[in-house]
């Protein structure tokens, strides 16, 4: 209703733009009780949860939505991870490449282990998603208290079009860079489990399940080998994590400020807020996603790599960061940094669906 009157309004009053009316309006439903809460017998506002309370809820409602995007990304992942270490395991020096097409590499998949093989190694990802979300959010909220006071407007107070103490962009930049550290080293060894198991071929497996991997890792390699592959990974997670908060960030605001995507936006009933709307948030999302694996792809070919190390040569044959870099760049050029890029930004968008939605 609140949008068919901005409409109305809007064209009744020929050149005056809807974004005067907004701020009105939100304003006066935030500021002005009489309006937010009237003698008509309405509703009265809603009192917010308190920020701990609120934290849980979306941790747990991201851990959640997390496991069930990954699930439903899983074949792509594992199809990905196939690609980009084919070349160290297979034994047919002619065939470097795990499938030509995305199809053939799913059939090749489902010919070799079956249907449920798609998912291999999905468990442990799903395990992985609620201690590193529960890290990389406190992080992420307690760094922003740090740079900007504890005092700063939260995610939902900054949709609306009013507020001016908006956080900045380079210390979303800071605060994610701190936030996916710190939970990429805390939960490592749990992703590198996953990386195994996901790599292993039928009828040639190492281990029987993610308690069997943790225990042969450990005896056979040392509790240093459960972070083989830590610095390239922290290559990718730093930069991931900075470029995805930064760059969605910097488009919801965008989004937010600029009249071309009035239409796209849609306003909180009880608090009046003008916020994102599915297409945008959506957009949002997938742009960042996309940017975000274009620029740390590279390194995450090299951290794969790194990580099945101990699982198929011996520890003399075992190779550093820089030197996994200059044997690749050698023997695939350019392009074997890329291997499997295709399967990867497939799935952005739908892990941006549910991930957002859920």
């Amino acid at each position: 209703q609140l949008t068919q009157y901005l409409q109305h309004t809007s064209s009744i009053m020929g050149r005056q733009t809807p974004e005067p009316l907004i701020r009105r309006l939100t304003s006066t439903v935030g500021d002005n009780e009489k309006y937010s809460q009237p003698h008509t017998g309405s509703k009265p506002v809603k009192k917010k949860d308190s920020r701990t309370v609120e934290a849980l809820k979306q941790l747990f409602c991201g851990g959640m939505s997390g496991c069930a995007a990954k699930s439903l990304t899983a074949p792509l992942s594992r199809l990905t991870i196939l690609y980009q270490v084919h070349p160290m395991v297979t034994t047919k020096e002619n065939r470097p490449k795990f499938s030509m097409t995305i199809r053939e590499g799913l059939a090749k998949i489902v010919e070799r282990g079956g249907l449920l093989s798609l998912w291999k190694g999905n468990g442990t990802s799903c395990l992985h998603r609620f201690p590193f979300s529960a890290i990389n959010f406190y992080c992420y909220e307690g760094m922003l208290d740090i740079l900007n006071g504890p005092q700063r407007l939260s995610d939902e107070d900054e949709d609306n079009v009013n507020n001016t103490k908006e956080v900045s962009t380079l210390s979303r930049l800071v605060a994610g860079a701190v936030a996916g550290t710190t939970a990429c080293v805390a939960c490592y060894p749990l992703d590198l489990v996953r990386t195994r198991l996901t790599t292993q071929l039928e009828g040639k497996e190492t281990y029987r399940g993610i308690t069997d991997a943790f225990a042969k890792i450990v005896k056979n390699e040392g509790a240093i080998g459960l972070y083989s592959g830590l610095g390239p990974t922290l290559m990718v997670a730093v930069p991931n994590f900075s470029i995805s908060w930064v760059v969605y960030g910097s488009l919801k605001e965008y989004a937010l400020d600029d009249e071309l995507f009035y239409n796209l936006r849609r306003v909180d009933t009880e608090t009046g807020q003008v916020k994102l709307g599915y297409l945008l948030t959506l957009g949002c999302g997938a742009a960042s996603g996309i940017l975000s694996t274009l620029v740390t792809f590279p390194f995450d070919t090299v951290r794969r790599r790194m990580q099945i190390q101990g699982q198929h040569f011996l520890p003399d044959e075992r190779l550093t960061a820089p030197q996994m870099i200059r044997s690749l760049l050698k023997k695939d050029g350019i392009k074997g940094f890329y291997r499997g890029l295709s399967p990867e930004v497939m799935k952005v968008v739908p892990m941006v669906r549910v991930c957002f939605f859920n």
